[in-house]
């Protein structure tokens, strides 16, 4: 079932493909459809959870994960998102963009 706006509790899944375990700050830019981003970090409310998703596709740790709260996602639309990792060696990983729906409240 698709996010709609103001939704609260509801996960969402970024998938990497890449082992994030060793993160040290774990990035997700969201951009409306209007343009206006909204930024959070593993300081905040995203993490790489050591465990499977519910989708057979995506392994433990290489994927973000938030849960919305009801002031994430402010308009219905195609929004984009994007991850970034970094780690300690240092690295600095930028992932590709990806869009989704959000679709208007009830």
């Amino acid at each position: 079932m698709a996010i709609k706006v103001g939704e609260v509790g509801k996960i969402f899944n970024y998938n990497t493909f890449f082992d994030l375990s060793s993160f040290t700050l774990l990035t997700l830019k969201f951009t409306s459809p209007s343009g206006i981003v909204l930024t959070l970090t593993s300081a905040d409310r995203v993490s790489a959870p050591a465990v499977d998703a519910s989708d057979p596709f995506i392994d433990a740790n290489t994927y973000m994960q938030i849960t919305s709260v009801a002031t994430d996602f402010t308009e219905d639309g195609i929004w984009t998102v994007c991850g970034i990792y970094e780690d300690a060696t240092p690295k600095k990983f930028d992932g590709d963009d990806a869009t989704f729906p959000i679709g208007p409240p009830c």
